[in-house]
């Protein structure tokens, strides 16, 4: 068996390993990603070949090229790999490549899991409706910003019919460069909104055949950007063991640390999906901010009652996040009368 560590830039790659049987050292510096190079380079090695990298923008790309190649090829995340780890003397790409195929045959290292095709689609399709989104937002900003630098009061939404109003009845207010740069973020705002519209359109569309999306829009405040993101970023259900195990995936457990008999709990884990932990407190705030009645927004003022308002929109979306990992693991829709039944249940013991 030959262990190789790849360690995969934009352009290229540098490949080091080794055969524990032989002895047998490989190789190669600044190998080409593209597919041609790839398959010459690799088809050409005495297999069976067992293959480790780094998680990064191509790896998928590159992943699915190697494949064939490889008789066992992982991805790995390198924040998990490293870690604290003390790296003294020089770092180099043919060190970390070796350092990864070594890890790898002393089975040191916890693979990721690599999405389909499919999945990757979709995931590109979210995140780019929450990048659009957060895109608008952010020229609005400039618009009120500037606006404002030159005394004019924003009373209102820049994004309403009166905001549009109060925008052009401003730029006669201001200096020629200003206006300038007022008309040109506001060409950028339409051809945001666009953008978004034309996402939003398209995300419809495929939750409205996605059973997965279907199951997730019966949850109560779920729409159609929140049920694919979800569906999207989570993936095989059937690669978390708990609901446990997704609630760290998203990002809403706590770092723990540990010794003896003290605990301390601290802030939440940022090493995570941050795509769903976006739409996860997002959609928690919009249900704790409606007028109908669920257990989610009944856990909300349970918690707000005694913790802080985060505390208690962070509890909702845990409970959010294992009543998805319910109905996508059992493939059912809401049914509130069995959690609420459940709850009651429950109540006299809690108190």
């Amino acid at each position: 068996m030959l262990y190789l560590g790849l360690d995969v830039h934009s352009k290229w790659m540098t490949v080091k390993g080794f055969d524990p049987s032989t002895g047998e050292l490989v190789e190669i510096i600044r190998l080409r990603n593209d597919a041609d190079s790839l398959a010459e380079t690799f088809g050409s090695l005495r297999g069976p070949l067992s293959g480790v990298m780094e998680s990064g923008t191509n790896s998928w790309a590159v992943y699915r090229t190697l494949e064939p190649y490889f008789e066992t090829l992982i991805v790995v995340d390198p924040a998990t790999v490293w870690g604290r780890e003390g790296r003294r003397g020089a770092k180099t790409d043919r060190r970390d490549a070796f350092k990864l195929a070594t890890k790898m045959h002393r089975g040191e290292l916890e693979p990721l899991y690599v999405p389909d095709v499919a999945t990757q689609d979709l995931r590109a399709l979210g995140r780019g409706k929450i990048n659009a989104s957060r895109h608008v937002t952010k020229l609005v900003n400039e618009l009120g910003a500037l606006l404002r630098s030159w005394g004019i009061v924003v009373h209102c939404s820049l994004l309403s019919k009166e905001g549009r109003q109060l925008i052009e009845a401003s730029k006669p207010k201001l200096p020629e460069h200003s206006q300038k740069v007022l008309e040109l973020w506001l060409q950028m705002l339409k051809t945001a909104q666009e953008a978004e519209t034309e996402l939003e359109r398209a995300i419809k569309a495929e939750t409205a055949k996605d059973e997965d999306c279907q199951r997730l829009m019966s949850i109560p405040g779920v729409g159609p950007l929140t049920a694919l993101v979800v569906r999207a970023e989570i993936g095989d259900i059937n690669r978390f063991a708990s609901a446990s195990q997704l609630v760290c995936y998203c990002g809403l457990s706590p770092t723990v640390s540990q010794s003896a008999d003290s605990v301390y709990y601290g802030k939440l884990n940022r090493f995570c999906n941050r795509f769903l932990k976006y739409v996860l407190v997002l959609r928690a705030q919009n249900i704790a901010r409606s007028k109908s009645d669920n257990p989610m927004r009944q856990t909300y003022w349970r918690v707000l009652l005694r913790h802080k308002t985060n505390h208690a929109k962070i509890a909702m979306a845990r409970q959010l996040v294992r009543i998805i990992y319910s109905l996508l693991k059992k493939k059912q829709c809401w049914d509130a009368s069995r959690i609420t039944t459940r709850m009651r249940s429950r109540a006299p013991a809690a108190a």
